[in-house]
């Protein structure tokens, strides 16, 4: 989580560009806040903490269907 305490919240293990490619360098090892923050609709309900941080990049809330699309966790 280095890097999520500053006044622009990044953290130090996300590699590319928020908004087009990106990807956690350290997914498979990363720290229990990480592991336990849950995209909206990961499970079936939304995350409004979730919601907001992509807000903050511009992006908009993740839609119920999301997690339905296959993606590669080891990218």
């Amino acid at each position: 989580m280095n890097g999520t305490d500053c006044k622009s919240p990044r953290c130090t293990a996300l590699v590319g560009e928020v908004g087009s490619t990106v990807h956690c360098s350290i997914y498979e090892k990363r720290s229990s806040p990480c592991r336990e923050f849950e995209a909206s609709w990961e499970n079936g309900e939304q995350n409004v903490d979730c919601d907001k941080a992509r807000a903050r990049f511009g992006l908009p809330p993740l839609q119920s269907d999301w997690a339905e699309i296959p993606f590669d966790k080891s990218a």
